[in-house]
């Protein structure tokens, strides 16, 4: 019993901070949503396709630099901390290289489909607009992303916490400022959202270096190593596929924005609202899946997988608790959660009955995020990339699109459909997942994870 509490001591020292700094950033774009929400309908549709579109790519920033985490622990619990500056400087190479790369994309390709996707000229122009403004903030995600994993596993969650706290104070004051028009500026409602999410994604990294290099006591990341900030390769081996996995997840949720877009600008902001009120929900589980990186790799240098599976006991338990509440505080609220968006009946009464559904699906949503991050703390990142593939895109979405227009219920169900085929998809990942982490587990049976030099 002392040693259960021990471990659920442990995880819990990550997983609030955590819980509550990816709660704070997500919440960026929830503020955004609210407020353009209460500003237009047009502008809160435009800003949800052009989420939509943007996400994929940003996640793919993201996911590339979670890699980061397996390496960065491994040396920092293994007394080798001076090769966490070559790590760094990979990550901060491979994300200068990615970010550009993705903002060229969101500049140059992304406009051709969202004329692709909307026939209304006016969405058309607010949502390319935002694309346009936002765009040289990718990098800035992807550096952020970086000093936070950075951060967290060397056991410091509260330092992005800090930023985090500060970063979503001062994007609250910009969205009011620039969406209103208040204080002298001009009113420019979702190009104001995009400004406003820009700079705060740029003021949030020049947070984490000030603080790094000259307020730490103990500073982590102490000197950029030039020429292994092109030889990225390493990290690129192991964040790649765990890049792609994490946009295959939310370009799932993209794809299905494009799809319902043909139901019109009442189908788009009540999706909109589920995709924000549901991503809101799986911040926890995006924390969950980070500290069961960090745990299992600190805990494979140390202890081998004894210790993988106390840890992993206690998050599950803890994740079952969360999702118990979520389910219950959802279906008793769904008809009253969308009107904290939005004022359109409409849009709020279709919200409502989507919400119904999605919160049907949170616990294969847990456990497949769970054991997503007990792979990566392996460094197994492609199986997750193939699972994800093979779930959401072979099962969810052609499972939803003949829910929605080829079922005998598919005029009952419309949109509602694609929602049931999530469901589905992510409950096979969930099963693909737990198996693939049980094979895993008997490879390693007996092991350590030793400390290899293998960053040159």
């Amino acid at each position: 019993m002392f040693k259960r509490f021990v471990v659920l001591k442990e995880v819990l020292h990550l997983l609030f901070p955590m819980v509550l700094t990816m709660t704070l950033e997500l919440s960026i774009s929830v503020v955004d949503t609210i407020m353009l929400g209460h500003y237009s309908a047009l502008h809160l549709a435009a800003v949800g396709l052009a989420s939509s579109l943007w996400l994929p790519v940003g996640c793919f920033l993201i996911g590339v630099t979670f890699g980061l985490t397996p390496l960065v622990t491994r040396h920092l619990h293994g007394r080798q901390p001076k090769l966490v500056n070559l790590y760094m400087s990979q990550a901060v190479g491979l994300s200068v290289v990615l970010g550009v790369l993705a903002c060229l994309l969101v500049v140059f390709v992304l406009p051709h489909l969202v004329n692709m996707m909307t026939s209304d000229p006016m969405t058309r122009e607010v949502t390319i607009s935002y694309l346009y403004i936002f765009s040289p903030a990718l990098p800035m995600l992807a550096l952020m992303t970086v000093y936070k994993n950075l951060f967290e596993s060397a056991g410091r969650p509260g330092i992005p916490l800090f930023v985090a706290s500060i970063g979503l104070a001062l994007n609250v004051l910009f969205n009011y400022v620039l969406i209103y028009g208040k204080f002298g500026f001009p009113e420019l409602g979702a190009k104001g959202a995009a400004l406003a999410s820009a700079l705060s994604l740029y003021l949030a990294v020049s947070m984490f270096f000030v603080y790094d290099r000259f307020l730490n006591k103990k500073p982590l990341f102490t000197r950029l190593v030039w020429r292994y900030t092109r030889k990225f390769w390493i990290l690129l081996n192991v964040g790649a596929p765990a890049g792609f996995a994490f946009a295959f997840e939310v370009g799932l949720f993209s794809s299905m924005t494009w799809l319902i877009a043909s139901f019109g600008n009442i189908a788009l902001g009540g999706g909109q609202i589920v995709m924000s009120y549901t991503s809101f929900l799986f911040t926890p589980m995006m924390a969950m899946s980070a500290v069961t990186a960090i745990v299992v790799a600190k805990a494979m240098s140390k202890e081998g997988t004894e210790g993988v599976k106390k840890r992993l006991r206690v998050i599950v338990w803890l994740g079952l608790s969360y999702v118990l509440v979520c389910f219950s505080i959802t279906q008793l609220f769904h008809e009253q959660i969308p009107f904290i968006y939005t004022n359109d009946p409409e849009v709020a009464a279709l919200a409502a009955s989507i919400l119904l559904i999605s919160s049907c699906y949170q616990l294969p949503d847990m456990l497949q995020t769970v054991f997503t991050g007990a792979l990566r703390g392996f460094r197994d990142t492609r199986s997750s990339m193939i699972a994800f593939g093979v779930s959401l895109f072979g099962l969810s979405m052609p499972f939803g699109f003949w829910l929605s227009h080829y079922s005998p219920w598919a005029q009952s169900l419309s949109l509602r459909g694609f929602y049931i085929g999530l469901g589905a998809g992510l409950t096979l990942l969930a099963v693909i997942l737990i198996v693939r982490f049980k094979v895993v587990l008997i490879r390693h049976e007996g092991k350590r994870i030793g400390s290899p030099r293998e960053v040159a």
